[in-house]
């Protein structure tokens, strides 16, 4: 499976004595949402200061402006990690790369589409830290749209 790849695995370093989280965001023809996402992710992140955090963003070889977008934004902020597939391995590939590649302490995912709130990650992470290994959101209702 070959690959392209923004940012070494040691690019940055963790500050001692803090927890990395990983957000693990697959991604396949997302250009109009990746700057929205990514945004809505910072400011999510910015309200939990004790933890220093990484975005893999995995991009199934996009066909749209996905990959150019998301390497602007690597270039800016040394947090994002961007991995680009040579071709479509499909979504479960794609997200479980963003898991192999993730050296958090905890590692969330989160889909590109801004159907799931962003402000969730924040329950998420309280129920890590009260000592649950594994933490699950159930959505009742997606909107999709039949193509």
């Amino acid at each position: 499976m070959n690959s392209e790849r923004i940012r070494p695995d040691d690019a940055e370093q963790v500050n001692e004595g803090r927890r990395l989280v990983s957000i693990v965001i697959p991604v396949y023809n997302e250009g109009a949402n990746i700057r929205m996402a990514y945004d809505a992710l910072c400011e999510v992140v910015k309200l939990r200061k004790r933890y220093d955090i990484e975005f893999i963003f995995t991009d199934n070889h996009s066909e749209d402006s996905t990959f150019e977008r998301l390497a602007e934004i690597a270039i800016q902020d040394p947090r994002v990690k961007v991995l680009r597939f040579n071709r479509n391995y499909g979504f479960h590939r794609s997200l479980m790369t963003g898991y192999r590649l993730a050296r958090g302490d905890a590692v969330v995912q989160f889909d590109c589409d801004l159907q799931d709130p962003p402000n969730l990650i924040l329950q998420f992470l309280d129920l890590w830290e009260r000592g649950h290994d594994v933490v699950v959101g159930i959505r009742y209702h997606r909107q999709e749209t039949i193509s």
